[in-house]
């Protein structure tokens, strides 16, 4: 009856789900098949981009070449962003720095301080000998440094350039007074000069006069730009070489490598290995083109009215004392400019030596004081570059055979 009936359904049940029970597991291993080919599959594409990626990276280091770009594996893809740098090219190879343009017969400023480093190098003082001098103006010529025609004068021609530079008195050659002559900077008014030695005064050792070379760069002086608003124009065009030669070399900033050359060719050290210094009342007495100028810059606080010692520094330019030099001291009898030459004008202006300041036209307009002006051939116009164009004028192209 019923209890058949029941076996009966329970056996259909039975068979029934071990029949899907078989089905599910074939369903299964089947999958499983499935997923183990796509592993593999995707396992040998993956190997396959690591293979082309070694080989990449392989061939670059034995080319010894940078990747330039980055390499990203996605999955079994090799994937290259031309936009993602991975490694940075190398720098740009820098530009040289600019240069002065050479001109053939003006000094660039690097040569005026090549020029500057031989005369130091023959003697520890800012005078040398007028055949010493000629010597080291024909040795640097020769050397290649400087510009094409100093290489075409003889002697005569440098010995006719050197003496505009000597002393009447002792006749020695001021190549501190070439080299800023050479240098080709704009002559300063009266009022510049004054304002010049003011500011420098203002940071000089009280012992020697001497300034060092943060003080000298700190210091505005007549030919650079009165603000930063001027930037590199230079100068006004009527001042002269400098503000020609800031137009015609792009990129080159002739007025601060003017100064600094100025302050390398000029400065002397105080002592051996010391740090050089520049004598202060000398540089503003070298760029005096005239007597009266020369009394501006050296008592600007007193309206170019001098002292006795200042009289006396004036007229001995090269011989102001800085403890890196042996003092000169010539005998009287050799000397038109001598304390005793001093004193007896001082006593004929009824002056007293050692208080009353003298200005230039009393000195100018006395019979002794107008004669020792003329006699000081110190400040002057010393054009050497107009003397040296007159004999290449002159001799023409003689001087090329």
């Amino acid at each position: 009856g019923e209890a058949a009936k029941l076996r009966r359904r329970t056996r259909a049940l039975v068979a029934h789900g071990v029949t899907l029970f078989l089905d599910v597991r074939k369903s299964l291993e089947r999958g499983y098949r499935q997923m183990d080919a796509w592993l593999a599959r995707t396992a040998t594409g993956e190997l396959e981009a690591i293979g082309a990626l070694i080989k990449l990276m392989r061939a670059a280091i034995e080319a010894e070449t940078p990747l330039s770009h980055a390499l990203t594996l996605s999955g079994q893809d090799l994937a290259v962003h031309e936009d993602a740098v991975l490694l940075e090219p190398p720098p740009p190879v820098p530009a040289p720095p600019p240069t002065q343009r050479e001109h053939v017969l003006h000094l660039t400023v690097h040569q005026v301080g090549l020029l500057a480093a031989r005369f130091k190098a023959e003697t520890t003082t800012s005078v040398l000998p007028l055949a010493g001098a000629i010597d080291v103006l024909a040795r640097a010529a020769a050397a290649g440094e400087m510009p094409p025609a100093w290489r075409k004068f003889d002697r005569s021609v440098l010995q006719e350039a050197c003496r505009l530079f000597v002393y009447q008195h002792h006749f020695m050659v001021s190549w501190a007074a070439l080299v800023y002559a050479l240098s080709d900077v704009p002559a300063p008014e009266a009022e510049e000069l004054a304002a010049a030695a003011r500011g420098l005064s203002g940071y000089a050792l009280k012992s020697d006069g001497t300034v060092g070379a943060m003080e000298w760069s700190d210091h505005r002086l007549w030919f650079e730009p009165a603000s930063a608003s001027e930037g590199e124009e230079g100068v006004d065009a009527d001042q002269g070489a400098v503000a020609e030669a800031e137009d015609e070399d792009a990129g080159f900033n002739r007025i601060e490598a003017l100064k600094a050359q100025l302050f390398n060719s000029l400065a002397m050290p105080r002592e051996p290995g010391a740090a050089p210094r520049l004598q202060h009342e000398r540089f503003v007495l070298y760029a005096c083109d005239s007597v009266p100028k020369a009394f501006a810059a050296m008592a600007p606080e007193h309206d170019g009215a001098v002292s006795f010692d200042e009289l006396y520094a004036l007229l001995h330019r090269d011989d102001i004392p800085i403890p890196s030099e042996p003092a000169v001291v010539l005998p009287a009898h050799a000397d038109p400019f001598s304390k005793d030459v001093l004193n007896r004008l001082f006593a004929e202006l009824n002056c007293d030596p050692a208080t009353d300041r003298l200005p230039y036209l009393l000195i100018a307009n006395h019979p002794l004081g107008a004669k020792i002006l003329n006699l000081c051939e110190l400040y002057r116009v010393n054009n050497v570059y107009e003397v040296l164009d007159n004999k290449l004028n002159e001799a023409g192209s003689a001087l090329d055979i």
